[in-house]
Order: C-alpha cells, then structure tokens, then sequence
C-alpha cells in the first residue's frame, strides 16, 4: 500500500530525469537558437504590429478560437506503463491517489500555457477591445475554470471507448462560454451557459464513472504524449525509446512512383514513403510552413517575408533530419545494395521536400508583397540556403557518422 503511494512520485521523477537530459541538449543545439531569434524579432514586428491596428480589429472572434482550442484540447500524461494493465489493474481502486495526482499535474501544465498565451495576447486585447487590466484578469480565472472542467470531463471520458459525442459538447459549450466571456454578453446569458455545463455534468458526464475504466485508453493517450516529446528530442540525438506509427495517406504514397525500380532508385522510395507515412515528419514540415504563412500574413511585407521563409525552412531542415535514421530502425537494413545509394537518396528526398516547402514560401510571398523581387530574392536565398545546410552540414555529418 505505501508503494503504490509512492509511485506517482517514483514516475514522475523518472521521466523528468530522461526529460532534462533531452531538455538540455535541445537547449544547447542550433534550432533553439534560431528559435529564440524568432521569438525576439516576432515580439519586436508583433508589438508594431498591434499600434496598427484599429479598435475594430476582430480580437475577440481571434481570442475565442485560439483560447477555445487550449482550454479544449485536454491531454493526459498518467506516467502509465504497458506491464500496469497487469499489475495494477487489480489494485485500480486503491489508485485514487495516484489518478488525483496526476489531474493535479496536468492542471497545472496546461494551466501554465494559458497563462503563456494570455500574456502574449494581452498588448492586443488592451489596444483593439479594453485596457481595463482588471477585466482581463478577471477572463484569465474564468478561463482556468472552464480548463479545470475540462480537465474533469476528460478524466470522466476515460470511462467509455467512444467519446466522439462528450468531446462535441464539450468543445461547443467551451468556445460558447468563452466567447460570450470575452464579446462581454450579458450576465445572464452566461449564467444559461453555465446552467448547460452543469447539466452536461451531472446527467451525462459524472455517470461515466459508473462504467470501468478504459485502461487501454489511458495507456494508448499516454504513449501519444510520450511520442511527441521524443519526436521533439530526436530532432537533435538519437531516441531509442521511441517508436515509428505508420499511416496509410494514401492519397500521397502515389508520388514513390515517380521513382523507378532500380538499384538507385529504392532508397529514394524508401525515404519518400518514410516522410510521407511514418510518424510525424509530413506533419512537421506542413505545421511550420503553415505558422511561416501565416507570419509573412501578419508582419510587415518586403524582405520580412523571405526572411520568414528562410527561418521556418531551417527550421523544417533541421527537424528533418532525424528522417536518414529510419533506416537502421526499419526492416530495409536488410536491402543488400550500396550505402552509397543510401546517403545519395536521403540527400536527395530531403533537399527535395525543403524545396517544394521553398516554392511554397516564394509563391505565397509574391501572392503577398505583389513583388516579383521579393519572390525572388525569397526563392534564391532559400535554395542557397537548402544547398548549403544539405550538401554542407548534413552530409558532412553523415559521412562522418553514419547519423544525423
């Protein structure tokens, strides 16, 4: 019995003990530092950017949405293994603990990134809508409310196998509650809105708990959450721990035919349908060329655009990377050709999806800025840029080491 209590403790502090070592090498490699430039230069065009603005500028629909999503979106870390299913599924009852602990931690995570986003959102909620800072406070604890339901809701969830149903209701009554929040409806309005959540509580979301819980649910939430901080530290070392989900995407696995059949041609195959398929690497590169978009959108247009494009494509180049690993980590070491097709086909499919993201880039900025020099300054500078990071730093690299 004091085992089991001291177990959320004993996860805990294994997990962030394998986390800082990951933390600390993230910290130290070249993408944090191209990040941290990103931050101080869009903090700098951000504030420039809010003065422009009129009082009409609509704030509070932007704010719903993007404060909607976080305090929606609930994911649970429980530390939970696969050997629990057999060796603490029998003891589930005396976990109440543990399962409190771990909604308490979670509370606290996503309670510190709503403090993160209201902060950055503050300059342009006190231009454009109020500069009452009070009434802006007063959003924030309304907004950890609805998260702390939220975060009750979930937990109840983890109860039944479909929750497609409790996840709409919930999301519509949360973006609801926080709109009428922040476009300051009247009191009573709110009031029937809360009366909705109260009622979603106590006939359909407290029931949930009359049923099991959904052990493999938890474990399978857990290791999403796990996979995506070691996709983030397999962006600068090796994982070893981490494992590969494949996706079907049909609609794209079509493109690997545009390579043949020969000797020269299977790797590049391979890392095509690797880049398309397996774990996150397309959503990667389409995540951050959609975040460069949508800056060259908001800041300033000119050579600001193609130095957005120029920052998110190293950005993409240097998370792509960890792409030429899969092949140790996959069945095709047993493909019985030259390693030098390997490197050649790696470089080749690597350099040629930072390109397309490239065209991308340019294609937008001359949609932007109506200027065929910017778009070419864009496109040329991202090649050189392309050319030198593949030809000079990542295939240095893999001739050197055999990774990347």
């Amino acid at each position: 019995m004091e085992k089991i209590k001291q177990l959320w403790m004993v996860r805990r502090g294994e997990f962030w003990q394998e986390a800082s070592r990951y933390l600390k090498l993230l910290g130290n490699s070249g993408f944090m530092f191209s990040l941290y430039i990103l931050i101080l230069g869009g903090g700098v065009y951000y504030q420039r950017w809010i003065k422009g603005l009129s009082p009409d500028f609509p704030t509070e629909w932007i704010l719903t949405a993007v404060f909607g999503i976080l305090v929606f979106r609930t994911p649970l870390r429980t530390f939970l293994k696969s050997a629990d299913l057999v060796f603490l599924l029998p003891v589930e009852k005396q976990l109440a603990g543990y399962f409190r602990q771990a909604l308490i931690y979670n509370g606290l995570l996503q309670g510190t990134s709503i403090v993160f986003v209201w902060a950055i959102a503050m300059p342009l909620y006190r231009h454009t809508v109020s500069e009452d800072i009070m009434g802006y406070l007063i959003i924030l604890v309304l907004l950890f409310a609805v998260k702390a339901w939220n975060l009750y809701a979930v937990w109840q969830e983890q109860h039944v196998l479909e929750s497609t149903l409790y996840d709409l209701l919930r999301g519509f009554l949360t973006i609801v509650f926080i709109g009428m929040v922040l476009f300051k409806m009247p009191w009573w309005a709110v009031v029937i809105v809360i009366l909705a959540i109260v009622v979603l509580t106590l006939i359909i979301i407290q029931p949930l708990s009359n049923h099991l819980l959904k052990w493999d649910k938890l474990l399978a939430g857990e290791e999403r959450q796990l996979e995506r901080f070691y996709r983030l530290a397999n962006m600068i070392t090796d994982v070893p721990k981490m494992r590969n989900r494949m996706k079907p995407r049909r609609w794209l696995t079509g493109l690997t035919e545009l390579y043949g059949y020969g000797q020269a041609q299977v790797f590049k195959k391979f890392y095509l349908k690797t880049f398309i398929r397996s774990g996150e690497y397309l959503g990667i590169w389409f995540r951050l060329l959609l975040i460069g978009i949508l800056l060259m959108i908001l800041l300033p247009k000119g050579v600001t655009s193609a130095i957005v494009a120029w920052v998110f494509t190293y950005l993409t180049a240097s998370q792509l990377t960890a792409l030429y690993n899969e092949y140790v980590a996959s069945s095709s070491t047993s493909f019985t050709l030259s390693e030098k097709f390997l490197k050649s086909s790696f470089l080749h499919i690597y350099s040629t999806v930072l390109l397309v993201q490239m065209v991308i880039f340019s294609l937008f900025a001359l949609f932007i800025s109506r200027s065929l020099e910017i778009s070419g300054l864009t496109i040329i500078g991202g090649f050189a840029l392309i050319y030198a990071f593949t030809y000079s730093y990542v295939k240095r690299k893999v001739n050197k080491t055999g990774t990347v």
